[in-house]
C-alpha cells in the first residue's frame, strides 16, 4: 500500500501455518524493505527469540486483576501451541522467520504491536460480567476440546486468505463487542500508526501481521486522519466506564454498613447487634480462609486473609486475596524463571489439561495466584452465603424488616430535630 513519504507492503498470515512462513520469506526476498516490522511487542519478542522476561515485581502479580488477566495469557498461549502441534509448526513462527530474515540480511526491525500486558489489560478491563464469564469458557472448551477437532492446512489456508478472516471476526465482535474493541480494534490503529511513523524514515516497509488486522490497518493507512489518540491506547485505565461488579461491590457495602446504622437507630439489642457482626465476620472470614488453604497457602497467609474478609468485603477496592498473597510472599521464592517455567509446561502440547494444572501447581509463582484468587472466591461465596442464608434466617426471628423500617424513621427525626437545632427558621 502506497504511503504519502513510504510505501507499506502488509503481509497478513496465520501464525501457525506453514505456508505464511514461506511468504513471509518471498515478500522479503522480493521486497527488499528497508525496515521489517513485525506485529510483536518487547515481551513476545523475546519469547519467539527464546529469551524470557528480565524482571519481575512479585507485587505486581497479585494486585487488581492481575491474576485473571493472567489466566487469559496463559490460556491464550496454550491454545495457539495446541494448534501450532496441530499443523507440526512452532506458534509464532511466521514473525521469528521476518525477524531472523531481517537480522541475517542486516536490515532494521521494527516492533510495532501494543505491549502484551496493556492489551490484556484492556481486553479484561472493557469486557463485561458474563462477557468475561464466555470468554474465559470459550477458551476452556478450546483448549480442552482441540485435539478433538479437525483441521487441515488446507482449511487453514482459506481461514488467512478468504473471507473467513472477517467471519471469525465479526463472531467475536458480536460475542463481545468490548473485547473485539481491545484485542483487535485498538491494536489496528496503534499498530498503524507506527507503520506511518516509519514510513517517515524509510522508503519501503514490509509489515508482517495476523491476517485478522490487515483490513483495519490497511483502512487506517488509507485515512490516517482517522486514527484515535493512540497514547491513550497505550494505558491500561481504558478500561469499562461501567462496571457490574464494582456496582454491586459498592451496592452490597452500603447495604451492609446502611443496616448496622439502621439497627443501631432502631434501639436493636447491644447483644444482638454484636451476634450479627460476629456472623459476618465468621461467615466471610471462613470461605476465604479455606479457599487459600485449598490452594495451598502457608497457615498464617490464610488466616491473614480470612480474619480481613469482613473489611475488605466493605470496601470494593481492596480484597482478602492480596493480603493473603503479600504474607505468602514471605514464604515463596518468586523469580522469572517460574514465568519461564510455566511458559515450558504450555509449550507441551501432548499434556492433558489436567495434567498441565498439576504441573503448573508445582510452580510457585502459579501457586500464589492461585492463593489470591480462591481467597477472594471464598470470601464472595461468604457475602452471598450472609446476604442470602444468615440474613433471612436471623431476620426472620427478629422481624427484622420491621426493625430497619423503625430505624429509618428514628434517623429521619434525628435528622430533623438537628436541623431545627442549628438552622436558622
Amino acid at each position: 500500500m502506497s504511503q504519502q513519504e513510504g510505501e507499506v507492503v502488509l503481509v497478513g498470515t496465520s501464525h501457525v501455518s506453514e505456508k505464511s512462513v514461506e511468504e513471509v520469506e518471498r515478500a522479503i526476498d522480493e521486497e527488499e524493505p528497508d525496515v521489517v516490522a513485525v506485529e510483536l511487542d518487547e515481551k513476545r519478542y523475546k519469547s519467539v527469540k527464546g529469551d524470557g522476561p528480565d524482571d519481575l515485581d512479585p507485587k505486581d502479580m497479585i494486585q487488581g486483576n492481575k491474576p485473571f488477566e493472567l489466566l487469559i495469557y496463559w490460556l491464550l498461549s496454550y491454545l495457539q501451541t495446541k494448534m501450532g502441534d496441530r499443523f507440526g509448526i512452532e506458534p509464532g513462527a511466521d514473525m521469528l522467520a521476518a525477524v531472523n530474515l531481517a537480522e541475517e540480511r542486516n536490515i532494521p526491525l521494527a516492533l510495532v504491536d501494543r505491549d502484551i500486558n496493556v492489551t490484556v489489560a484492556r481486553l479484561w478491563g472493557k469486557m463485561s460480567l458474563w462477557e468475561k464469564l464466555k470468554f474465559v469458557g470459550a477458551l476452556i472448551a478450546g483448549v480442552a476440546g482441540l485435539g478433538r477437532q479437525e483441521m487441515t492446512e488446507e482449511e487453514m489456508d482459506e481461514i488467512v486468505e478468504g473471507d473467513m478472516v472477517e467471519t471469525l471476526i465479526d463472531e467475536f465482535r458480536a460475542f463481545s463487542p468490548r473485547g473485539a474493541e481491545a484485542l483487535i480494534d485498538e491494536r489496528d490503529a496503534y499498530i498503524a500508526a507506527n507503520l506511518l511513523e516509519l514510513t517517515k524514515k524509510h522508503d519501503k516497509v514490509v509489515a508482517v501481521i495476523g491476517a485478522g488486522h490487515r483490513a483495519g490497518i490497511e483502512r487506517y493507512l488509507a485515512a490516517p486522519e482517522t486514527l484515535p489518540d493512540i497514547e491513550a491506547l497505550e494505558s491500561t485505565g481504558g478500561g469499562r466506564r461501567f462496571s457490574v461488579m464494582k456496582l454491586l461491590g459498592y451496592a452490597v457495602s452500603i447495604f451492609v454498613i446502611l443496616m448496622f446504622v439502621l439497627l443501631f437507630m432502631a434501639g436493636a439489642d447491644d447483644r444482638f447487634l454484636a451476634q450479627l457482626a460476629l456472623y459476618w465476620f465468621f461467615v466471610n472470614g471462613v470461605p476465604a480462609f479455606l479457599g487459600a488453604m485449598v490452594a495451598g497457602a502457608h497457615l498464617r497467609s490464610a488466616l491473614v486473609g480470612g480474619s480481613l474478609a469482613w473489611m475488605t468485603s466493605l470496601n470494593p477496592a481492596l480484597a482478602p486475596g492480596w493480603f493473603a498473597g503479600y504474607v505468602e510472599l514471605r514464604y515463596r521464592e518468586i523469580s522469572v524463571k517460574d514465568i519461564d517455567e510455566i511458559n515450558e509446561i504450555l509449550s507441551d502440547a501432548q499434556a492433558s489439561v489436567r495434567e498441565l494444572l498439576g504441573r503448573m501447581y508445582a510452580v510457585e509463582t502459579f501457586k500464589l495466584l492461585m492463593v489470591v484468587a480462591l481467597t477472594n472466591l471464598g470470601s464472595l461465596v461468604g457475602t452471598a452465603l450472609f446476604l442470602f442464608v444468615v440474613l433471612p434466617i436471623v431476620g426472620a426471628d427478629v422481624n427484622m424488616t420491621e426493625m430497619l423500617r423503625q430505624g429509618m424513621a428514628n434517623s429521619w427525626n434525628e435528622l430533623v430535630g438537628l436541623a431545627r437545632r442549628f438552622l436558622p427558621v
